[in-house]
């Protein structure tokens, strides 16, 4: 029978760094008792923690009853078999099988400038250190704001130097594959020209694949504890490198989106000298406080206007919230404007922010603003005044951040002389105000605007247009645009739905823009034209516009509506 040679079980790291002891065919403890045959004083390790003898291979180990798991070949066991040069993990204390010889080479569990561990086996052990459970909550605290990766990295490095007194913390490329979710890669070390060690932590979703730690401590000397929580720090970044990634795009959709609801040009147009005098307020305005109130004809912009001068602002970051107050049923106006508590009325099961508090610090714009009850009116002006305002059914003040933009299309000193609008509000809405061209009063730019508009439909209408024929762009210049740009953008969306050529013809138009091209009474009918024989008047008008609308939606009124910027009560017969 071949005799079992006899091997060492030396300590590589851990507090006890450098211990050793001989195994031989007989069984051998390993663990805190002062009777174990390799006593360590690691507090994380069992009195009696593992057995252990001497085989052909180099060693079996088997966990006492009661212990925590040894870490062998990467992953936890309770018994295995373990070869000369492999090492054993137990709490924070690694231990090597080695030659029984006294000048047998002690094997390294180091592979890279000095030492590299598997992340299974620096993750075992009992995670109990209180200070390493604050160390942590402090991280992710600190790193919880960053919003980009050079924040992140300098929240870092502070965390690294104040609660585990490194000297350095960065983001590092280094020579190596940068790991893949899901992939295990090793913790490297490599001994800096002094006294000092740097820790190389893997984190796939950082920018390069890896941070560096570090320390003033010799790698002989440097705890599993504070590799640990290194590795948890490196998971913890590389959780916020993926927000901040998914972030990232989340905003560029949402401007991508943004810009496609009001438009890609992203400033007011026109060359005409009313448009240049509006072009001009907008940066005056948008660097103030001041309430602002737009007036204007239905359609010619003015909650554009509204949103570029926030946009250009240096609130620019902070909400947009605009209300339409003709849009809300006068029972739900306050509600919609300040919120309402829990119970504040029938059917308020839950409570609810409004408009003001939505805002934030951002603007709140109020369009239609003369359509407001005058109930709504005084607490409207009490809010400005005060500076506050309480949700409905609470008595709890808050305070209002928000910059007030209004707008209205009706004559509000006229309404002030009825008795329908109040004086002292029109006062405080008014600090500012300034009139939206009509698209009649601009000029050319009528067919400025008219290119930009089909430029942003044609990308998604599934249509190659290379533009307007000349006779489309005369009936464009002739037709008197009562609708403004809102009705531009509606006729030039029915001519892109249902004609079917290469440019705009004026045969695409809805029949009461097509006629401003012959200036003809009636227009032969056709496929896109309704033939109309009743005298123009501006509600035969509307009523025009509703009636393309509804064709050239197939009928949806919801989508008819949304086209024609109205309620999609107003397209009901006898609802104006």
């Amino acid at each position: 029978m071949k005799a079992v040679p006899s091997a060492r079980l030396v300590v590589a790291r851990g507090p006890d760094a450098g211990a050793q002891a001989i195994i031989h065919e007989q069984v051998t403890t390993v663990g805190r008792s002062r009777e174990a045959h390799l006593v360590l004083s690691d507090r994380s390790v069992s009195r009696h923690h593992f057995h252990v003898h001497a085989t052909q291979a180099g060693a079996y180990v088997r966990v006492c009853d009661g212990a925590a798991a040894l870490v062998v070949h990467d992953r936890e066991v309770f018994e295995a078999e373990v070869g000369i040069g492999e090492p054993i993990v137990v709490g924070e204390t690694v231990i090597v099988v080695a030659g029984v010889a006294d000048d047998a080479p002690i094997p390294s569990v180091h592979n890279y400038h000095g030492t590299t561990v598997n992340l299974p086996a620096l993750l075992s052990g009992q995670a109990t250190d209180v200070r390493g459970l604050a160390a942590v909550f402090a991280l992710n605290s600190a790193i919880g704001g960053a919003a980009g990766v050079t924040e992140l990295e300098l929240a870092l490095d502070g965390w690294a130097k104040g609660q585990l007194g490194c000297d350095e913390a960065k983001i590092v490329t280094v020579n190596r594959t940068p790991p893949a979710a899901g992939d295990v890669e090793p913790v490297l070390e490599a001994r800096e020209d002094g006294t000092g060690t740097t820790i190389f932590v893997p984190t796939h979703a950082a920018p390069t694949g890896w941070l560096a730690f570090t320390t003033s401590v010799p790698s002989d000397q440097v705890k599993d504890s504070l590799r640990r929580l290194l590795v948890i720090a490196a998971a913890l970044c590389s959780s916020r490198f993926a927000q901040i990634v998914t972030l990232q795009k989340v905003q560029e959709e949402s401007e991508t989106y943004r810009r496609q609801a009001v438009g890609s040009a992203r400033a007011f147009l026109g060359t005409s000298a009313s448009a240049e005098e509006v072009v001009r307020m907008i940066p005056r305005l948008a660097v103030s406080d001041a309430t602002v109130l737009l007036l204007g004809e239905t359609g010619a912009g003015k909650s554009f206007v509204a949103r570029l001068i926030h946009e250009s602002g240096p609130r620019k970051t902070e909400p947009f919230r605009a209300i339409n107050c003709a849009a809300i049923p006068e029972n739900l106006i306050e509600s919609e404007l300040f919120g309402h508590a829990r119970g504040a009325f029938t059917g308020a099961i839950t409570s609810k922010a409004g408009a003001f508090e939505a805002a934030e610090r951002g603007t709140l714009f109020l369009d239609e603003i003369g359509e407001l009850p005058l109930a709504s009116q005084a607490k409207l002006l009490h809010v400005l005044e005060a500076k506050q305002f309480e949700r409905l059914g609470s008595t709890k003040p808050i305070p209002m951040q928000a910059r007030i933009l209004a707008a209205t299309n009706r004559d509000l000193e006229e309404m002030i002389a009825n008795g329908t609008f109040r004086q002292d509000l029109y006062f405080r809405i008014s600090v500012i105000t300034t009139t939206v061209p009509s698209l009649r009063e601009r000029g050319e730019d009528v067919v400025l605007l008219a290119k930009e508009i089909l430029g942003d439909f044609a990308t998604s209408s599934g249509r190659r247009i290379k533009g307007f024929s000349p006779e489309a762009l005369d009936a464009i210049r002739r037709y008197p645009w009562p609708g403004n740009v809102r009705e531009l953008r509606n006729v030039i969306e029915h001519a892109l739905v249902l004609g079917d050529g290469p440019v705009i013809e004026v045969s695409d138009f809805p029949v009461i823009v097509a006629r401003a091209a012959t200036g003809h009474p009636e227009v032969p009918r056709d496929a896109h034209a309704t033939h109309i024989e009743l005298p123009m008047n501006e509600e035969r008008l509307q009523d025009m516009n509703r009636d393309a609308a509804l064709r050239s939606c197939g009928g949806n009124k919801t989508r008819a509506a949304a086209l024609l910027g109205i309620r999609r009560a107003r397209l009901y017969p006898n609802k104006k």
